[in-house]
């Protein structure tokens, strides 16, 4: 991870989100998140990467689990929207790269998992 800019490489993000989706069926048995804890100026850095566009903007969140820590992440990307044939419109993940991307698109994680991020007196815990 960048510790610059809380990005991750694209190769961390779906390794994460591979495992997530590997253990999902069971993980909630077995592990507890309620949430994520995420903090605002690093939230900022992926909204700053659509200062340009116009219209709607959005931004995409996948979940992931490090096999190394088994924590939860929170892996956030923004997006770009594209205009289909037949009216509709399908927001593009702006990922390095992807999508004919040359720069920004970075991925990010910069979540912390409630619990042990958690508020205690919080109703929705």
């Amino acid at each position: 991870m960048s510790q610059q800019d809380n990005s991750i490489s694209l190769q961390t993000a779906q390794d994460w989100t591979t495992e997530w989706r590997s253990v999902e069926s069971t993980y909630n048995k077995h592990n507890e998140c309620n949430g994520f804890l995420i903090p605002a100026e690093d939230l900022q850095a992926v909204l700053d990467e659509m200062e340009d566009q116009k219209g709607t903007k959005k931004v995409r969140a996948y979940l992931g689990v490090d096999p190394t820590t088994n924590e939860e992440k929170l892996i956030f990307v923004a997006t770009q929207p594209d205009d289909q044939h037949d009216g509709s419109i399908i927001y593009r993940d702006m990922i390095n790269g992807y999508n004919g991307l040359q720069t920004g698109g970075k991925l990010y994680d910069f979540t912390y998992p409630d619990p042990p991020a958690s508020d205690p007196l919080s109703p929705l815990n």
